[in-house]
C-alpha cells in the first residue's frame, strides 16, 4: 500500500466516522431491525431499540420514547361497595373474574382483554411511573389503594395510596386524579381498592420500565425503557410577571 492509498484510506474513515457510522457492518446491523418480527413494536419491546439510540454516539442519539398506558375500567354493577383487585398474578390466576367479585365488569380500554394484560404481568413485569384515575363519582377518586406484594417465603409488604391527598390544590378537573406513583408489577404484586356502589373507575398505568425476552430475541435489550407523559397542565399558558421595578432590582428574597 502506497502513501496515496494510505491517505486516501485515512479519509474514508474519517468520513465515515463523522457521519456516525463506524463501518459499513455496523449500517447492516441498524437495517437488520427492518427484518425482525414488527409485531414486537406493539408490545413495547421498540423501546429496546430506543435504548440503543440513546447509548450510541453521534446523530443516532435520542431521547427515550413516551410510555405507552395500560388502560383497563372497573364497573360496578351492583348498589354496594365491593372490593376489587388489579394483577396478583399468582394468587387469583385460578379465581373467577381474575379475584373480583362478580358484580365487577373489567374492560381493556387500550386493546385486548384485560385476562391479556394480567397474564402478561407474570411473564413480563413492568414498573409503573405514573397514574391516572378518572371518575364521575367523586368519592370513587377519595378511596386508599392498597399496594401488596406477597412473596412464596411469607413475606408481605403493603403500602397506602390515599387518593384524596393527591388532589392538586390547582386542579379544576375533578373527575381526573393524575399521580406519580412507583409501583413494580409482578406475579406477586396486586393491587387492591374499594370500588364505590354503582361506580366506574378508568385506571391508567404508564410503564416506565418493561422486561422483555423477546426484545433480546429481537437483537435488543431485556430492560427497555420509556418516559411517561406530562399529563397535566399542557394546555397551561404561560405566566406573564408584570411590574414597574427594574429588574435588576429585584432578588430571590
Amino acid at each position: 500500500m502506497n502513501d496515496i492509498e494510505k491517505e486516501l484510506r485515512g479519509y474514508i474513515r474519517g468520513a465515515e466516522s463523522f457521519s456516525g457510522f463506524d463501518s459499513y457492518d455496523n449500517a447492516e446491523g441498524d437495517m437488520s431491525y427492518f427484518d425482525d418480527d414488527e409485531m414486537s413494536y406493539f408490545d413495547d419491546d421498540q423501546m429496546s431499540y430506543a435504548d440503543d439510540y440513546e447509548n450510541a454516539s453521534g446523530p443516532r442519539k435520542s431521547a427515550a420514547p413516551l410510555s405507552d398506558p395500560y388502560v383497563i375500567q372497573y364497573a360496578n354493577t351492583t348498589t354496594n361497595d365491593v372490593t376489587a383487585y388489579i394483577f396478583g398474578y399468582n394468587d387469583n390466576a385460578g379465581s373467577s373474574n381474575y379475584g373480583n367479585p362478580a358484580a365487577v365488569v373489567i374492560t381493556n380500554l387500550q386493546g385486548g382483554t384485560y385476562g391479556r394484560l394480567f397474564n402478561q404481568s407474570q411473564g413480563k413485569n413492568f414498573k409503573i411511573g405514573k397514574f391516572r384515575f378518572q371518575s364521575s363519582t367523586a368519592s370513587q377518586l377519595q378511596q386508599t389503594f392498597s399496594i401488596n406484594h406477597v412473596d412464596a417465603n411469607g413475606k408481605q409488604y403493603s403500602a397506602p395510596l390515599n387518593l384524596s391527598v393527591m388532589l392538586d390544590a390547582y386542579q379544576f378537573q375533578g373527575t381526573v386524579l393524575d399521580v406519580t406513583k412507583t409501583v413494580t408489577v409482578d406475579g406477586n404484586t396486586f393491587i387492591s381498592f374499594t370500588l364505590k356502589a354503582s361506580a366506574t373507575l378508568v385506571i391508567s398505568m404508564y410503564p416506565v420500565v418493561v422486561l422483555s425476552g423477546k426484545a433480546v430475541l429481537n437483537g435488543g435489550k431485556q430492560v427497555n425503557n420509556a418516559k411517561a407523559p406530562r399529563l397535566s397542565g399542557k394546555n397551561v399558558a404561560p405566566v406573564i410577571i408584570q411590574t414597574t421595578q427594574d429588574v435588576r432590582g429585584i432578588s430571590k428574597g
